[in-house]
């Protein structure tokens, strides 16, 4: 009876026991639990913080964005109302005490300027935008997170397209506004090309160059030649798309409007060597293309004013000439006279001519401009804050010689708005102009040099652009110093002529045929015959000859932009926000 009773005993403290560890273990695993629940709101509750807190660097930033745009207005404002006003802007929200507060269902944020710096660009300050460091902290149920971030803000910084030799560019956003054969570029021949590429698309490269001489003809010749640029040990190739060759004849239109390359055509991205002079290739660096929003047609605001618009001054041109004009303070705008016996009525939409030197604050006409000198030196026409032309421009004597010795001596400085074509052809020309161009533009029979150390010709032109004629079958190239921008393909030929361009050139195709070595409409050793009129240097005499193309890239394009953008007269347009650091804390 005893045992039985002990062993009862035993049972009652062992369920107990079990009892006891289940009620130990099961308030462990509840504890535990509550206290993962616990960790996770918490961690919840940070990550919440970290949004709001880039929320606030959003909020700040369009609102700093729409403060500016606000002052900017539809007419613009000048450089030093923008500076003022920036400034201005800026420090309406600087410092803790000046935060932007925001609270919602989820918690607050509150963020403000820490720090406003100077922008350097190529080495000089650009006092019209500045870098922002924000400071944002998001709160959520007592956590707190903060976001550090740095901005630029403001307006005219360089553009991507500058800072290359070559730059094929991807603009259309859907199929229907693309252009055929977009961001493509296609090297065909003995191209030279000293500095970077930069190709949206495809990179298309054969070593014969194309020409239209009584029919289609694909012409031996060698493939094309990067070299760097002084200081640099490789050219580099910002590629979109892939690298393709060919050794067939395609039908020229067909080929270069393709956006498909098939089985007649080499896919060389991976072994690039093959595809360049002397094995001489470029490094690719792979990325997405960055798009330049130029707004060619909303530069047009920036230059446009009528004749009877306030403190204008109209000069009246005898036989439409106007001549050795000294008006730096004038705002000028052109008219005329036209007359029936006695009757006259002034006019202002005429073909007016320029002749001897000119000088003016800023030049308008509601007619078209050319621009000439029939004196042995040079004389310039000025335009201190710019120039409007209504229809076309033309510069030079329009001369068809393969001579410099009979164009017209040419210089022109100042920014320029056309709304019609610019043609430039029979000059001998040197310029310190931005020309942003509504029409086409052709640049032949003409020498082009820079205005004093670092001034250059550079066009922003809707249409297409064409160079060419220049020095065709002549052993020394014509000298073009200039930068050319095309919203349309540009297409350019050294077979016959012979080009070399100190500056760059972009348009949304590129299509580039040259040869090395000699051309001309005779027999010569050494040449291969295309037809009874076309005689070119043969393929293998080309190698170590100079190239009828060379597209040699000056880094001083981009301090020529800046220089020549400073004269406009308003800042009409922001840069969008540029992100350049963001820190979590």
């Amino acid at each position: 009876m005893k045992i039985l009773m002990n062993e009862k005993g035993y049972s009652l403290i062992l369920t107990m026991l079990i009892f006891l560890l289940f009620t130990v273990l099961s308030v462990s695993v509840l504890t535990v639990a509550l206290s993962g629940v616990k960790r996770n709101q918490t961690s919840e509750d940070y990550v919440q913080a970290r949004e709001l807190a880039n929320k606030g660097i959003e909020h700040i930033t369009n609102q700093i964005q729409s403060d500016l745009k606000n002052e900017l207005g539809e007419e613009g404002i000048t450089r030093s109302e923008f500076i003022t006003k920036l400034n201005t802007i800026l420090n309406r929200y600087k410092d803790v005490i000046n935060s932007v507060h925001n609270t919602g269902a989820t918690g607050e944020y509150r963020v403000y300027i820490r720090n406003i710096e100077n922008v350097i660009e190529n080495g000089e300050e650009n006092p019209l935008k500045k870098k922002i460091t924000f400071l944002s902290r998001g709160f959520v149920d007592g956590k707190e997170k903060t976001v550090i971030s740095e901005v630029e803000i403001g307006a005219q910084s360089v553009l991507e397209t500058l800072h290359y030799a070559l730059g094929a560019n991807k603009l259309c956003k859907t199929p229907n506004t693309c252009i055929p054969g977009e961001g493509n570029m296609f090297l065909h021949g003995g191209v030279s090309i000293t500095g970077d590429m930069k190709v949206d698309g495809n990179l298309i490269i054969t070593n014969r160059g194309y020409a239209y001489l009584s029919g289609e003809k694909w012409i031996a010749s060698v493939y094309p030649s990067i070299l760097p640029t002084q200081g640099k040990a490789n050219a580099n190739l910002l590629l979109g798309g892939n690298i393709f060759t060919f050794n067939h004849t395609p039908p020229y239109e067909q080929h270069i409007t393709t956006s498909n390359f098939g089985s007649s055509y080499t896919k060389l991205t991976d072994r690039i060597d093959d595809a360049f002079y002397n094995r001489q290739a470029p490094v690719i660096v792979k990325r997405q293309p960055i798009r330049d929003d130029i707004q060619i047609p909303a530069q047009k605001s920036v230059f446009y004013y009528k004749h009877n618009s306030p403190g204008v001054t109209i000069i009246k041109a005898n036989n439409r000439i106007i001549s050795n004009q000294n008006r730096p303070n004038d705002k000028v705008y052109a008219s005329h006279d036209e007359c029936f016996f006695i009757w006259c009525n002034e006019k202002y939409d005429g073909d007016y001519t320029f002749t001897g030197n000119n000088l003016f604050k800023s030049f308008a006409t509601a007619g078209s401009l050319t621009i000439r000198n029939s004196d042995n030196q040079f004389k310039q026409t000025t335009f201190k804050e710019g120039a409007y032309i209504e229809k076309n421009l033309t510069i030079g004597n329009g001369s068809n010689s393969y001579n410099p010795n009979n164009y017209d001596k040419i210089r022109v400085d100042g920014p320029i708005f056309v709304n019609g074509d610019l043609t430039i052809k029979g000059a001998d020309a040197e310029f310190n102009s931005i020309m942003y161009v509504m029409g086409d533009v052709t640049i032949e029979y003409s020498r082009i040099n820079g205005l004093g150390q670092n001034g250059s010709l550079i066009i922003f032109a809707n249409g297409n652009i064409n160079i060419r004629n220049n020095s065709v079958n002549q052993d020394e190239p014509s000298n073009i110093k200039g930068f050319f921008y095309s919203e349309q393909a540009l297409e350019m030929f050294g077979v016959g002529s012979n080009i070399r361009i100190e500056g760059g050139i972009s348009a949304r195709r590129i299509v580039l045929n040259a040869i090395r070595g000699r051309a001309s409409n005779q027999n010569f050793s050494g040449a291969q015959k295309i037809t009874n009129n076309d005689y070119f240097e043969g393929a293998q005499n080309q190698i170590g000859k100079p190239s009828r193309l060379q597209i040699i890239y000056d880094p001083e394009i981009i301090n020529t932009y800046a220089d020549i953008k400073s004269r406009e007269p308003v800042i009409k347009n922001l840069d969008p926000p540029k992100f350049i650091n963001r820190d979590i804390e």
